[in-house]
């Protein structure tokens, strides 16, 4: 890693003396240069990590649909696996660039952003500037709609959220859980439901700390009104008239 009190970039960043490559996991080198211009993720994970393992599959979600939307948007795998093996087994998975595993760069970038725990996603942007680091969060939440991941983007898509909430019930039952789930604002939480992190709404009970995210909680009631709708419709040969 080259020293980055200057000015901050990719090549700062991920390059060093001796190496101005990534990796593929079929084994090609990629020069760092490519990237330039990108929109890159910085991925801090490792195998024997279930948060992280139960991060990584929404991360390559997210991650194809927007190579599939033409984004230029990259991500470069930091590994914390204890050895090689553990490490190519896991890269395996993964369709984007790596950093070479036990490179010195990871433990200075570790540093250098500051990383407390995994998985973690920084993301930075197309000038080599830190967007953010919380994006484990940002995709977690929003998803590829949140791409680029800037605070503009993010706080547009938290309006849609409020909007919705006020939509919602106050209060809820659900077949997962015996006590009513009060609609509440929440700091990041795991949906007891579909096991996805959750953040800023949640259908919650506060005795036993369960929590559902509004689009689980409220998914039944949907389909029973739908259902609902249907059964008042009679249709009969090419006309159709509610009852």
């Amino acid at each position: 890693m080259a020293n980055t009190e200057t000015q901050q970039s990719l090549s700062s960043l991920l390059c060093t003396d001796e190496r101005d490559f990534l990796i593929r996991n079929n084994g090609d080198q990629v020069p760092v240069s490519e990237l330039t211009g990108k929109t890159v993720g910085l991925y801090f994970s490792a195998h024997w990590c279930p948060p992280c393992r139960e991060f990584t599959p929404k991360l390559i979600q997210v991650y194809n649909e927007l190579k599939q939307n033409g984004e230029s948007f990259e991500i470069v795998f930091l590994s914390s696996d204890r050895n090689q093996q553990g490490f190519e087994e896991y890269y395996a998975s993964m369709p984007w660039l790596a950093l070479p595993f036990g490179d010195k760069v990871k433990k200075d970038l570790s540093q250098y952003f500051q990383i407390r725990g995994i998985p973690s996603f920084i993301i930075v942007g197309p000038d080599g500037e830190t967007v953010t680091k919380d994006g484990r969060t940002i995709v977690s939440v929003h998803g590829a709609k949140a791409y680029p991941f800037t605070d503009a983007c993010v706080a547009e898509l938290q309006k849609d959220i409020e909007a919705a909430a006020k939509k919602y019930p106050k209060e809820t039952k659900h077949e997962l859980h015996e006590h009513s789930l009060q609609l509440t604002r929440r700091k990041p939480y795991m949906c007891n439901g579909c096991r996805d992190a959750g953040y800023t709404w949640s259908f919650y009970c506060q005795n036993c700390d369960f929590d559902l995210h509004p689009d689980c909680a409220l998914k039944d009631k949907h389909s029973d009104e739908n259902e609902k709708k249907a059964a008042e419709v009679i249709c009969e040969g090419d006309a159709c008239r509610r009852v």
